[in-house]
Protein backbone atom coordinates (compact mmCIF):
# COMPACT_ATOMS: atom_id res chain seq x y z
CA UNK A 1 0.00 0.00 0.00
CA UNK A 2 1.10 3.55 -1.25
CA UNK A 3 2.60 5.44 2.20
CA UNK A 4 2.20 8.98 2.61
CA UNK A 5 4.45 11.16 0.80
CA UNK A 6 5.30 15.15 0.74
CA UNK A 7 6.36 16.68 -1.69
CA UNK A 8 7.11 20.43 -3.02
CA UNK A 9 6.12 22.11 -6.32
CA UNK A 10 10.46 22.55 -6.61
CA UNK A 11 10.81 18.48 -6.44
CA UNK A 12 7.20 17.24 -8.39
CA UNK A 13 9.74 16.88 -11.76
CA UNK A 14 12.22 14.49 -9.84
CA UNK A 15 9.42 11.79 -9.43
CA UNK A 16 9.04 11.73 -13.17
CA UNK A 17 11.94 8.87 -14.59
CA UNK A 18 10.14 8.42 -18.12
CA UNK A 19 11.83 6.00 -20.23
CA UNK A 20 15.64 5.82 -20.49
CA UNK A 21 16.32 8.13 -23.23
CA UNK A 22 13.75 10.67 -23.32
CA UNK A 23 14.83 13.06 -20.83
CA UNK A 24 13.49 16.11 -19.28
CA UNK A 25 15.07 19.08 -20.03
CA UNK A 26 13.34 22.16 -19.02
CA UNK A 27 9.65 22.41 -17.01
CA UNK A 28 8.06 25.29 -15.95
CA UNK A 29 4.59 25.93 -14.68
CA UNK A 30 2.45 27.98 -17.39
CA UNK A 31 -0.92 27.86 -15.31
CA UNK A 32 -2.40 26.68 -12.10
CA UNK A 33 -5.82 26.56 -10.52
CA UNK A 34 -7.91 23.37 -10.30
CA UNK A 35 -5.06 21.35 -12.37
CA UNK A 36 -1.84 22.95 -13.38
CA UNK A 37 -0.20 23.02 -16.84
CA UNK A 38 3.31 22.87 -17.57
CA UNK A 39 5.55 23.76 -20.47
CA UNK A 40 8.02 20.68 -20.66
CA UNK A 41 10.83 20.60 -23.16
CA UNK A 42 11.84 16.87 -24.27
CA UNK A 43 14.74 15.63 -26.14
CA UNK A 44 14.39 12.50 -27.93
CA UNK A 45 16.89 9.44 -28.23
CA UNK A 46 17.20 10.47 -31.77
CA UNK A 47 18.30 13.90 -30.74
CA UNK A 48 14.86 16.02 -31.56
CA UNK A 49 14.08 18.42 -28.96
CA UNK A 50 9.88 18.99 -28.25
CA UNK A 51 8.14 20.92 -26.64
CA UNK A 52 4.80 19.86 -24.44
CA UNK A 53 1.52 20.88 -22.28
CA UNK A 54 1.49 18.60 -19.79
CA UNK A 55 -1.06 18.56 -17.27
CA UNK A 56 -2.63 17.50 -13.91
CA UNK A 57 -2.35 18.28 -9.80
CA UNK A 58 0.82 19.65 -8.37
CA UNK A 59 0.55 16.84 -5.65
CA UNK A 60 2.54 13.70 -4.97
CA UNK A 61 1.83 10.44 -7.45
CA UNK A 62 -0.19 8.48 -7.18
CA UNK A 63 -2.92 11.52 -7.45
CA UNK A 64 -6.19 9.86 -6.73
CA UNK A 65 -7.96 7.25 -6.28
CA UNK A 66 -10.85 5.33 -7.82
CA UNK A 67 -13.08 2.60 -6.02
CA UNK A 68 -15.20 0.01 -7.24
CA UNK A 69 -17.94 -1.08 -4.22
CA UNK A 70 -19.18 -4.25 -4.51
CA UNK A 71 -21.87 -6.14 -2.86
CA UNK A 72 -21.40 -9.54 -2.98
CA UNK A 73 -24.60 -10.71 -1.56
CA UNK A 74 -26.83 -8.78 -4.22
CA UNK A 75 -23.72 -8.56 -6.93
CA UNK A 76 -23.91 -5.23 -7.46
CA UNK A 77 -22.23 -2.27 -7.88
CA UNK A 78 -22.85 1.48 -7.12
CA UNK A 79 -21.76 4.20 -9.76
CA UNK A 80 -22.39 7.51 -9.15
CA UNK A 81 -22.99 10.11 -12.11
CA UNK A 82 -21.06 13.68 -11.78
CA UNK A 83 -21.02 16.67 -13.57
CA UNK A 84 -18.18 16.63 -15.77
CA UNK A 85 -17.09 20.26 -16.35
CA UNK A 86 -15.25 19.45 -19.64
CA UNK A 87 -17.65 17.88 -21.64
CA UNK A 88 -20.26 20.01 -19.69
CA UNK A 89 -22.40 16.62 -19.42
CA UNK A 90 -23.47 14.62 -16.65
CA UNK A 91 -20.70 11.30 -16.75
CA UNK A 92 -20.81 7.74 -14.58
CA UNK A 93 -17.61 7.05 -12.57
CA UNK A 94 -17.23 5.17 -9.52
CA UNK A 95 -16.27 7.36 -6.60
CA UNK A 96 -12.79 9.00 -7.12
CA UNK A 97 -10.74 11.77 -5.77
CA UNK A 98 -7.05 13.64 -5.00
CA UNK A 99 -4.75 12.51 -2.90
CA UNK A 100 -3.98 15.84 -0.44
CA UNK A 101 -1.21 14.99 2.15
CA UNK A 102 -3.06 18.21 4.05
CA UNK A 103 -5.98 15.64 4.54
CA UNK A 104 -4.76 12.17 3.74
CA UNK A 105 -1.96 9.94 5.62
CA UNK A 106 -1.93 7.48 2.76
CA UNK A 107 -3.63 6.88 -0.74
CA UNK A 108 -6.11 4.23 0.73
CA UNK A 109 -7.30 6.82 3.84
CA UNK A 110 -7.80 9.19 0.21
CA UNK A 111 -10.23 6.33 -1.05
CA UNK A 112 -12.19 5.66 2.05
CA UNK A 113 -12.80 9.17 2.35
CA UNK A 114 -13.99 9.52 -1.41
CA UNK A 115 -15.91 6.54 -0.88
CA UNK A 116 -18.14 8.09 2.18
CA UNK A 117 -18.24 11.59 0.32
CA UNK A 118 -19.45 10.63 -3.04
CA UNK A 119 -20.92 7.00 -2.68
CA UNK A 120 -21.81 7.65 0.57
CA UNK A 121 -20.70 4.40 1.71
CA UNK A 122 -18.10 2.98 4.16
CA UNK A 123 -16.34 -0.23 5.80
CA UNK A 124 -15.73 -3.26 4.02
CA UNK A 125 -12.64 -5.14 2.99
CA UNK A 126 -10.00 -3.56 0.48
CA UNK A 127 -8.00 -4.44 -1.88
CA UNK A 128 -5.77 -2.46 -3.82
CA UNK A 129 -5.96 -3.88 -7.91
CA UNK A 130 -2.20 -3.05 -8.24
CA UNK A 131 1.09 -4.11 -6.37
CA UNK A 132 2.04 -2.20 -3.67
CA UNK A 133 5.19 -0.85 -5.33
CA UNK A 134 3.51 -0.09 -8.49
CA UNK A 135 3.54 3.88 -8.80
CA UNK A 136 -0.21 4.07 -10.75
CA UNK A 137 -1.70 3.80 -13.97
CA UNK A 138 -1.73 7.11 -16.03
CA UNK A 139 -4.67 9.14 -16.20
CA UNK A 140 -3.91 10.26 -19.92
CA UNK A 141 -1.25 10.55 -22.84
CA UNK A 142 -1.02 14.01 -21.95
CA UNK A 143 -1.17 14.27 -17.88
CA UNK A 144 1.28 13.36 -15.32
CA UNK A 145 -1.02 12.01 -12.76
CA UNK A 146 -1.23 8.52 -12.26
CA UNK A 147 -4.24 6.62 -9.82
CA UNK A 148 -4.76 3.77 -7.82
CA UNK A 149 -7.80 1.40 -8.63
CA UNK A 150 -9.34 -0.10 -5.42
CA UNK A 151 -11.78 -3.07 -5.00
CA UNK A 152 -14.35 -2.80 -1.64
CA UNK A 153 -16.21 -5.93 -0.89
CA UNK A 154 -19.67 -5.20 1.22
CA UNK A 155 -19.46 -1.45 2.47
CA UNK A 156 -22.48 -0.45 3.96
CA UNK A 157 -24.45 2.88 4.10
CA UNK A 158 -22.35 5.82 5.81
CA UNK A 159 -25.22 7.44 8.01
CA UNK A 160 -22.41 10.41 8.51
CA UNK A 161 -20.91 10.26 5.33
CA UNK A 162 -17.98 13.16 4.77
CA UNK A 163 -18.82 16.77 3.30
CA UNK A 164 -18.52 17.07 -0.66
CA UNK A 165 -16.73 19.61 -2.46
CA UNK A 166 -18.61 22.98 -3.11
CA UNK A 167 -18.37 22.39 -6.57
CA UNK A 168 -19.43 18.89 -6.95
CA UNK A 169 -22.93 17.61 -8.34
CA UNK A 170 -23.21 13.60 -8.15
CA UNK A 171 -26.29 11.45 -8.09
CA UNK A 172 -25.60 7.99 -6.22
CA UNK A 173 -26.96 5.25 -8.16
CA UNK A 174 -26.88 1.84 -5.84
CA UNK A 175 -27.66 -1.71 -7.05
CA UNK A 176 -25.70 -1.98 -10.31
CA UNK A 177 -25.84 -4.93 -11.74
CA UNK A 178 -21.98 -6.22 -13.56
CA UNK A 179 -24.45 -6.48 -16.58
CA UNK A 180 -25.94 -3.32 -16.54
CA UNK A 181 -22.46 -2.16 -15.71
CA UNK A 182 -21.15 -2.91 -18.92
CA UNK A 183 -23.75 -2.05 -20.79
CA UNK A 184 -22.99 1.62 -20.13
CA UNK A 185 -19.35 1.21 -20.57
CA UNK A 186 -20.32 -0.22 -24.27
CA UNK A 187 -22.43 2.83 -24.45
CA UNK A 188 -19.42 5.10 -23.80
CA UNK A 189 -20.76 6.76 -20.87
CA UNK A 190 -18.21 5.62 -18.26
CA UNK A 191 -15.06 7.79 -17.51
CA UNK A 192 -11.93 6.17 -18.45
CA UNK A 193 -10.10 5.53 -15.24
CA UNK A 194 -13.67 4.37 -13.74
CA UNK A 195 -13.81 2.07 -16.83
CA UNK A 196 -9.83 0.62 -15.81
CA UNK A 197 -11.05 0.27 -12.18
CA UNK A 198 -14.49 -1.48 -13.16
CA UNK A 199 -12.04 -4.25 -15.46
CA UNK A 200 -9.95 -5.45 -12.91
CA UNK A 201 -11.96 -5.34 -10.03
CA UNK A 202 -14.16 -8.00 -12.59
CA UNK A 203 -11.15 -10.00 -13.22
CA UNK A 204 -10.39 -9.86 -10.03
CA UNK A 205 -14.01 -11.18 -8.63
CA UNK A 206 -14.05 -13.78 -11.00
CA UNK A 207 -10.39 -15.06 -10.19
CA UNK A 208 -11.83 -15.14 -6.51
CA UNK A 209 -15.01 -16.84 -7.18
CA UNK A 210 -16.89 -13.88 -6.14
CA UNK A 211 -18.68 -13.05 -9.35
CA UNK A 212 -21.82 -15.46 -9.45
CA UNK A 213 -23.28 -13.06 -11.82
CA UNK A 214 -22.62 -11.20 -15.12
Amino acid sequence: MATNRTISESDLSQQIKGTKGFEILEEKVAYKRYITVWDRLVQYPDGRKLAWDVCGHSTANPAFAVCFPFDTKTQTTTLIREYAQGANELKYTFAAGGFDVAKHSSILECARQELSEESRLTGGDWISLLPNDHPGIGELKWSRNRFIPFLVLNPVRDQHPKQRDAEEWIEVHRGVSISELKNLIMRGEVMLPSVQTAWMAIEYLKDNKLLLLE
